[in-house]
């Protein structure tokens, strides 16, 4: 049985005001630039597939259900929020890995 090498991961930032950027957008996106983000993150090979799919699964329903239904209550922005803060942590953290070692 052979080892298959890491695939190498190229710096996901290139510099602290694309980080800044990023992280302003999924918060003030209300989570929306989140899933692209995490997308963008795992073609680099930086996050698993599955991130963004996750966050998709979340943010695009719930912000989108403030408006399909007829009496949504208070849930809902509750959700969101905590997506947001989330995602925005998660985006701040992604080269956290690596500059450790």
């Amino acid at each position: 049985m052979t080892d298959v090498p890491a695939r190498p991961t190229a710096a996901f930032y290139a510099t602290r005001r694309t980080r800044a950027l990023w992280v302003l957008g999924v918060v003030f996106s209300a989570g929306l630039l989140g899933p692209p983000l995490f997308l963008a993150a795992a073609r680099k090979g930086v996050v698993r597939p599955a991130v963004p799919a996750v966050y998709a699964a979340i943010v695009y329903p719930v912000a989108l259900g403030r408006t399909w239904l007829p009496n949504p209550g208070n849930w809902i922005p509750w959700v969101l929020a905590a997506a947001v803060l989330t995602a925005a942590a998660h985006a701040a953290l992604l080269e956290a890995g690596e500059r450790r070692g």
